[in-house]
């Protein structure tokens, strides 16, 4: 598909992006907690790559060097909110997360529940709500993880290591 792509298919492309759309805006809606900044940093992603598709070598690595293009627009986002000490997103742009459950009451404990951990997710650095995300929520492997951050399967292991580190002294009370 990826070569079909390169080789100017629109057609495949659009299979692409149909693959690879919904699981990026979710990486991007919950390390930046606005869905709108997420979308254009989904959009902006696949500019770029139609834009330098071509330039791709290995196209066995499209899956990392896409997410690779998104975590780091993400990353540089976050960044930037640091510097100008803007406040986070509202929580409800991670409706999707919360399960639906048998009971009103369970589904409202789950609930704030997810809520709680998105806000736990948010005291995480960067890289290490990344390396996260990217493990528990989007499956990647520490190497797979390790070629989207540019970094060793050490220092991704440590990183979610100390993510969950935190996160379990934050759900505190929610087991």
């Amino acid at each position: 598909m990826v070569a079909r792509a390169q080789d100017g298919d629109v057609a495949a492309f659009e299979q692409l992006l149909d693959a690879y759309e919904a699981p990026l805006l979710r990486l991007a809606v919950r390390m930046l907690r606005d869905r709108s900044e997420a979308e254009d940093i989904v959009q902006d992603t696949f500019l770029t790559v139609w834009r330098r598709l071509d330039t791709l070598e290995d196209t066995d690595r499209f899956r990392t060097w896409i997410y690779r293009l998104t975590s780091n627009a993400c990353i540089d986002v976050i960044r930037r909110r640091e510097r100008q000490r803007t406040a986070a997103a509202d929580p409800a742009d991670f409706a999707d997360v919360v399960s639906t459950a048998p009971s009103l009451e369970e589904t409202a404990e789950r609930g704030a529940a997810v809520r709680h951990l998105e806000r736990v997710l948010t005291t995480l650095p960067a890289e290490q709500r990344l390396a996260w995300l990217l493990y528990e929520v989007h499956g990647q492997s520490y190497a797979e993880i390790a070629q989207v951050m540019d970094s060793t399967e050490g220092s991704v292991r440590g990183r979610i290591h100390r993510a969950r580190a935190t996160i379990v002294r934050g759900m505190e009370g929610w087991a």
